[in-house]
């Protein structure tokens, strides 16, 4: 175990875009985020005559007939947030979701120039020598590359992606607390929270397992190619799809590129209509958090045997990345 942290730990000091860059990304959402909360959001407000509501201390100076028409103003939009949104959980789930996706799509593009790069840089410079010189297996390396690459930093995103909705959370309730708009804002709902969580958890888990064997591919491309490992990775898929449509005049190929990337959410089979599903009385209003999860066929992804096969895939490309690391040290 403690060889493995070791291992881990080796691949953030030599690869610090692995931690720097979703940081990086997230930091600048939030700064942007924050921007139109405290400063675009009021003047918008103040452009357009709205009011953004008196806090205690302006109530408590307010005659009984101002102030009751204040409450009221209050009460009823409270209400309309409550018809608009059907269930208060659906806000902070379907937030915390985009920011999942936000994050997560950014951490897989450094995750691929990660993986493109980390068998190839070491034999670039030199410091292979070093690490083989350790009681340390070719396995051990490689496979721990691949956790880091599907494990460790997706675990980080969902992490990163939780306390960025937290922290959006806090912004909007110190810029709106007590105003009007803040009582028209749900609460936030701990258990939604939680739920959300667990859901971006099951669905980053699929995805990691779905698309292992493009990550597999890419950890031989590295301990293959002597340089431009990019293009190596990126040119022999499109040369072959290319070629086959120029002399068999078919696309499967493609085709097969095309279901790896986009299966993964075809498998789980989500119904357009379940954005409108339930007995709410307009098509405007946001959908509960359950009638939406109800619609996402699990079972159809985790059962599917292409993920299966995929994952025997992923293991003996492993395997052949662990050959080439063991005898392509380039000394």
């Amino acid at each position: 175990m403690n060889s493995l942290v070791i291992h881990v730990r080796r691949e953030f000091w030599e690869h610090r875009s692995l931690w720097i860059a979703p940081l990086v990304w997230v930091g600048i959402i939030t700064l942007l985020f924050a921007w139109t909360v405290l400063v675009v959001v009021p003047n918008h407000l103040g452009d357009h005559g709205a009011v953004i509501g008196p806090d205690a201390q302006t109530m408590s100076q307010m005659s009984e007939r101002d102030r009751h028409e204040v409450e009221n103003a209050i009460a009823e939009a409270n209400q309309h947030t409550l018809r608009a949104t059907g269930d208060k959980d659906a806000f902070f789930a379907f937030s915390y979701l985009a920011i999942t996706g936000l994050v997560t799509t950014f951490t897989c593009i450094v995750v691929f120039f990660y993986l493109i790069d980390c068998l190839y840089a070491e034999r670039r410079d030199r410091s292979i020598l070093f690490w083989k010189s350790l009681p340390i297996s070719d396995a051990q390396v490689v496979i721990t590359k691949l956790l880091v690459a599907l494990v460790v930093v997706p675990a980080g995103a969902l992490l990163l992606a939780a306390a960025m909705q937290l922290l959006m959370v806090l912004l909007v309730w110190v810029r709106f607390h007590g105003t009007v708009i803040g009582a028209a804002l749900p609460d936030l709902s701990i258990l939604a929270w939680i739920k959300s969580l667990a859901t971006a958890l099951v669905l980053t888990l699929g995805s990691v397992l779905w698309y292992a064997p493009i990550a597999g591919y890419l950890l031989v491309m590295s301990s293959w190619a002597r340089r431009n490992v990019f293009l190596w990775a990126v040119l022999p898929p499109i040369a072959l799809g290319a070629l086959e449509g120029f002399f068999l005049h078919s696309v499967h190929v493609f085709d097969f590129l095309g279901w790896r990337f986009s299966g993964f959410a075809q498998l789980l089979k989500v119904d357009p209509n379940a954005l409108n599903v339930g007995t709410r009385s307009s098509a405007e209003e946001v959908p509960a958090v359950g009638d939406v999860l109800s619609h996402l066929n699990l079972s159809g992804l985790f059962l599917s045997a292409e993920l299966w096969i995929g994952l025997a895939v992923t293991a003996a490309l492993v395997f052949v990345a662990i050959r080439l690391r063991r005898y392509r040290d380039e000394s």
